[in-house]
C-alpha cells in the first residue's frame, strides 16, 4: 500500500509540474515553435487543473491537495476574469465590426452575408479576398449592405484583406513599419455619424515552422503602430492576429485597448481551427480591439468553407442607455 501510495503521489506530482510548465509558458516570450503553441493551451492547463483537484481528493492523496489547490488558484486568477462582461448592452449603438477569415476565398459567401445581415454589421473586414470571392460576396449583396470599400482582389495574391463598409470611409496612407503581413492590411478612417474612427486591419503571419521570427516581428510591429496613434483617437483593430492572451505579442499589442469578446464575459474564446482539421477549435487568433468606444456586444460563428471563425464586435460612442420612443 505505501509504495502504491507514493506512486500515486508521483503520478499527481508530474502531471503537475507538466501542468505548470505548459501554464508558465505565457510568460516566456520567445520566437521558439514548441513554445509559442504551448501558450495556445492555457485553458486546458485550467481544465487540467481542475480535473487533477478532482482526482486528488477522490483518491484521498491529502499531502498533495494543497500544491494542487494552490496552482489551479493562480490559474482561475488569470481564467475567472474572462467570463465577466463589462459591456454596456443599454448603450446607442453605431457601430458593428465584423472579420472573416477567408481561407483563400474559399468561405461560404451567403452564410457571411447571413452573419452580416443578422448582426447589422456596419463594417466588414475580409482577409485572404479573391476576385471570385468578392463576385460572390457582392452577389449575395455585399454591396447593398456596404457600398464603400477600400482595397482590390487580386488573382495573383489571394492574401489581399479589403474593408467594406456602410459608413463613409477613407484610406490613410500606409504606415509601412506597421506590421509585417503576408498581404495589404488596409488602414482607414471611419466616418461614424459625424465621428472619426481609425480602423485598421489586420493579418498577422502565422508562427510557421522556421518562420517564427516573422510572426513576432508582425506583433512587435503592431503594438509599436498603436503606441503611436494619438491618445484621444477612437481606435479598432480587427482581423487574424494568428495569436492570442497566452502570447506575450499579442499582450503588448493590446496594450490599453479592449478586447470585445473579453469585454462581453466570452471566457474560452474558440476562432481556430474549425474547416480542414482534425483537432477541435481550441484558440482565439482572431480579434476586435478597440479604444474610445464602448462595448455593447460581441461574438464569433463558424461558417462553411474557412478553418476561422468570423468575429464582431458592437459599439456605442458613450455608455448612455438607448432612448426609447
Amino acid at each position: 500500500m505505501r509504495v502504491n501510495a507514493r506512486w500515486l503521489d508521483a503520478a499527481i506530482g508530474a502531471v503537475l509540474v507538466v501542468l505548470v510548465l505548459v501554464g508558465a509558458a505565457r510568460w516566456i516570450d520567445t520566437t521558439a515553435r514548441p513554445i509559442v503553441i504551448a501558450q495556445t493551451g492555457g485553458p486546458f492547463v485550467v481544465v487540467g487543473l481542475g480535473l487533477l483537484f478532482a482526482v486528488t481528493v477522490l483518491l484521498r492523496r491529502w499531502w498533495m491537495l494543497a500544491p494542487v489547490a494552490v496552482v489551479l488558484s493562480v490559474a482561475l486568477t488569470q481564467a475567472v476574469p474572462t467570463f465577466l462582461a463589462s459591456t454596456h448592452p443599454e448603450a446607442q449603438r453605431v457601430m458593428t465590426v465584423m472579420s472573416s477569415n477567408l481561407d483563400y476565398g474559399q468561405a461560404n459567401a451567403e452564410q457571411l452575408m447571413a452573419a452580416v445581415r443578422a448582426r447589422a454589421a456596419d463594417v466588414l473586414v475580409l482577409i485572404e479576398a479573391t476576385p471570385d470571392a468578392v463576385r460572390r460576396l457582392e452577389d449575395a449583396g455585399l454591396d447593398d449592405v456596404m457600398p464603400h470599400h477600400v482595397g482590390a482582389a487580386r488573382a495573383e495574391n489571394a492574401t489581399v484583406t479589403l474593408v467594406y463598409s456602410r459608413y463613409p470611409m477613407s484610406a490613410v496612407v500606409a504606415d509601412t513599419a506597421a506590421e509585417t503581413t503576408p498581404g495589404t492590411a488596409p488602414e482607414v478612417t471611419l466616418d461614424v455619424l459625424g465621428a472619426p474612427v481609425r480602423l485598421k486591419a489586420v493579418h498577422v503571419m502565422p508562427p510557421l515552422a522556421g518562420d517564427t521570427v516573422r510572426w513576432r516581428a508582425g506583433l512587435s510591429d503592431l503594438a509599436q503602430w498603436r503606441g503611436r496613434q494619438p491618445a484621444t483617437e477612437r481606435l479598432v483593430l480587427v482581423g487574424d492576429f494568428n495569436a492570442g492572451f497566452g502570447h506575450p505579442g499579442f499582450r503588448d499589442v493590446v496594450g490599453e485597448l479592449t478586447d470585445a469578446q473579453r469585454a462581453n464575459g466570452g471566457g474560452w474564446v474558440r476562432t481556430w481551427p474549425f474547416v480542414g482539421h482534425r483537432m477541435p477549435p481550441f484558440v482565439a487568433l482572431d480579434h476586435v480591439l478597440s479604444r474610445g468606444l464602448v462595448p455593447m456586444d460581441a461574438g464569433q460563428e463558424a461558417i462553411h468553407g474557412t478553418d476561422h471563425a468570423i468575429v464582431w464586435g458592437a459599439y456605442a460612442l458613450t455608455a448612455e442607455p438607448a432612448k426609447t420612443r
